[in-house]
């Protein structure tokens, strides 16, 4: 198959921009100069290629999404395979470019990437479709933020060593790796100076908005040189021994001497001695001697989160790294070493085994393994789980908390918090300022945990938990907030009726949806805003409620609609209440009718308009309280703003109009009306503003008005029997009677 590696070669030498770290940047070329001759001699050949099996997925960069940078092209291929890539024709093999070591692939916009590996007989092709936006760099000039994301767009490899650290403004977010990691908070990035652990390592950071994924180079610390013995024999595998010297003779230990070439099988679990010495055997003749101590075992270490590998056996042993087994690796020509030390930077997590080659004073003598594990990254935050969803709740709430498995949890929680009105419609804003503090963290034990309503009152809780994984590492802080409120509901007439549950988020929009909480029997208090419509029939109030108007709060009664609180209170504050006269529909006589019930109104206009007769305020057995409030009433024949029957009245600066034939503010019999400072008028043929059977009157401040048809001035104002009594009559002007 015909392989167009002149076309590859011109394309990285007229098109392509090998990422600056690999081939210009500074950073690295200070980083190699620490490094022996022998391995920057070697680096071409090996920088680009991982010793490890095949993967099932060989693309570490880019990978599916969508990115504000461009992004460089880097494959974990095995030793001897060969790749292509094209991104302006469907088939890589036939005139895609070769792939040699990571280059950044220079596109915007939509971009479909097609990588074939060959390795041998077996080969393997990946499609990978990503998008790269041009929204630039979106920080200010000059801020940290907008170097480092600059960095990212230039270089998209930075390099992590002992000597390099990378530092990531803490505004923005980092999650190392791919798939579900966790992000971070952006930090300083660094990694022990013995670290011998190298590899390409995926990262994304974010503003929120955008995101840019980049690589970071883990690069080993400094490399030292490969020293080896020249000895006439070689040990594979620890016990398969091979002579391979000339014109020599060879004996092991008090066996008899040989020039025999052929394998020899050695227990290792004890020291040998070869002997040589030249083939033309004289007495006298110099012996030479090498100790072949007994196979070592390999001690694994942990430091500071990071693992040390030391050779448990003779002295003499030297490691070498043949692999770390990790996915990315960049392997260099390495040296021995007594020790080697794996390490990573914050957030990273890797466990593999890792190969290691062992020479005895420079002699090579075989493998060993070890499973290993680096555990920098922190837990998934912990997810709270409620039994009432959102932040409101009508009842108490069973609190739970989930983490990752083997992590433990920590919980502080703090409540119950008195939550007054104002601080609840402003959205509790004086809660959002509490902070947990260290020791009021305890280890959650996975049992519920319980938040009880108030009693009477509306309350608040706050919960913060972090997760602790085996390694120490600590998650981000997740926290939690409830309002829990059983009396508080919100009425909107314009809210739509998706998920109306009357929280402050999904409010009522209808008052029949009002009334059937109401008439559960308990006490609840109603924010209003808008117009609500009451149907064309009774609406019974049977429990206690209140309700506070918010923004233009109107309520609208049919003219055959009626409100009648029987046997409870009702409390208005800021509301507006009217009944139009439509004479193509049938008229109820009533707007309010209390049966053995308690109503205030503050702040309130409350108005209706009827056919023949009507009457706004209905009561028997009440108490009825108005401060700052308006009554108005207006029909053809009969017209009354309050008609009572035993009943208690107190009124305070406010006002009351009748427009009738016949009308009158006040018609009372039995009970008691205290009347202050308000302004009471009649406009009729006949009409009065109080007709009292059998009442106690207190009358004082008070302006009464009458406005009649015909001479008026024999009518009085205000009409007794024998049984009423005036108790108080003061300052009372009279004007149109």
């Amino acid at each position: 198959m015909r392989r167009n590696l002149l076309a590859a070669a011109e394309h990285f030498l007229s098109r392509a921009r090998f990422v600056p770290q690999l081939a210009h940047a500074q950073s690295l070329c200070n980083w190699l100069c620490h490094c022996s001759i022998a391995v920057r001699l070697f680096l071409p050949i090996f920088l680009f290629f991982s010793l490890l099996p095949a993967f099932s997925e060989r693309v570490i960069s880019p990978v599916p999404g969508t990115f504000a940078n461009q992004q460089t092209l880097i494959l974990d291929l095995p030793k001897g395979a060969e790749a292509f890539y094209s991104y302006t024709n469907p088939d890589p093999l036939t005139s895609g470019f070769a792939y040699d070591g990571p280059v950044l692939i220079d596109m915007s916009g939509k971009i479909s990437l097609r990588v074939a590996v060959i390795n041998g007989e077996e080969s393997e092709e990946y499609k990978i479709d990503y998008t790269v936006t041009d929204g630039g760099n979106p920080f200010a000039v000059g801020t940290a933020e907008k170097l480092f994301i600059d960095r990212i767009v230039s270089e998209n490899i930075l390099l992590c060593s002992g000597e390099n650290v990378i530092s990531v403004p803490r505004s923005l977010s980092l999650r190392i790796g791919d798939g579900e990691k966790p992000a971070m908070k952006g930090g300083i990035l660094s990694v022990s100076a013995d670290n011998r652990l190298s590899r390409y390592i995926p990262c994304i950071v974010s503003s929120g908005e955008q995101n840019w994924r980049f690589i970071i180079f883990l690069a080993p610390g400094e490399v030292l040189p490969l020293s080896k013995k020249e000895v006439p024999f070689e040990i594979e595998n620890w016990s398969t021994f091979r002579f391979t010297g000339k014109n020599l003779i060879w004996a092991i230990d008090e066996g008899y001497w040989s020039a025999s070439t052929d394998d020899v099988i050695l227990d290792r679990s004890k020291s040998h001695i070869v002997y040589w010495q030249d083939v033309a055997y004289k007495s006298g003749n110099p012996i030479q001697s090498f100790v072949l101590p007994p196979k070592p075992s390999l001690l694994q270490e942990s430091y500071n989160k990071s693992v040390v590998f030391n050779i448990n056996g003779d002295l003499r042993y030297k490691l070498s790294l043949v692999s770390s087994g990790a996915a990315g690796e960049v392997l260099l020509n390495d040296g021995l070493y007594t020790t080697i030390t794996f390490d990573t930077f914050e957030g990273d997590y890797i466990s593999q085994t890792a190969v290691f080659a062992l020479y005895c004073d420079g002699v090579y003598q075989g493998e060993l393994s070890s499973s290993y594990e680096i555990d920098r990254q922190p837990p998934l935050p912990p997810k709270f789980i409620a039994s009432e969803e959102g932040e409101y709740a009508r009842r108490d709430v069973s609190l739970r908390v989930e983490s990752e498995d083997g992590a433990s949890v920590y919980l502080a929680v703090y409540g119950p918090l008195t939550v007054s009105a104002n601080s609840y419609l402003d959205n509790n804003s004086e809660f959002d300022y509490i902070k947990p503090n260290s020791s009021d963290y305890v280890l959650y034990k996975s049992q519920p945990i319980e938040l009880r309503a108030g009693t009477e009152m509306t309350v608040c809780y706050k919960a913060f938990a972090y997760s602790q994984d085996k390694s120490g590492n600590l998650s981000a802080l997740s926290s939690y907030k409830v309002i829990i409120d059983e009396y508080n509901y919100f009425l909107d007439g314009n809210a739509p009726d998706f998920a109306s549950d009357g929280s402050r988020l999904h409010p009522f929009n209808s008052f029949e949806q009002a009334l059937s909480v109401i008439n559960e029997g308990k006490f609840v208090h109603f924010f209003v805003n808008g117009d609500i419509l009451l149907s064309e029939e009774l609406s019974l109030i049977s429990s206690n409620c209140s309700f506070t108007g918010m923004r233009d709060a109107r309520f609208v009664l049919p003219p055959s609609g009626y409100i009648l609180v029987r046997d409870a209170s009702l409390e208005m504050q800021n509301c507006v209440v009217q009944k139009d006269l439509d004479k193509s529909h049938p008229s109820d006589s009533r707007l309010f009718v209390f049966e053995r019930s308690a109503a205030s109104f503050e702040d309130c206009e409350i108005s209706g308009s009827f056919d023949s007769s009507g009457t706004v305020f209905s009561s028997e057995a009440s108490s009825i309280v108005l401060k700052n409030s308006g009554l108005s009433v207006q029909a053809s024949s009969y017209a009354c703003n309050h008609s009572a029957v035993n009943s208690r009245i107190q009124i305070e600066k406010s006002r009351f109009a009748s427009i009738s034939d016949t009308a009158v503010n006040f018609s009372l019999k039995g009970g008691s009306l205290d009347l202050r400072n308000s302004e009471c008028e009649v406009i009729s043929h006949l009409g009065r503003i109080v007709e009292a059977t059998g009442v106690n009157l207190r009358m004082t401040g008070n302006s009464f008005s009458g406005d009649f048809d015909s001479d008026g001035k024999k009518i009085k104002p205000v009409w007794k029997d024998e049984k009423s009594l005036i108790l108080e009559d003061k300052n009372n002007k009279i004007e149109g009677f």
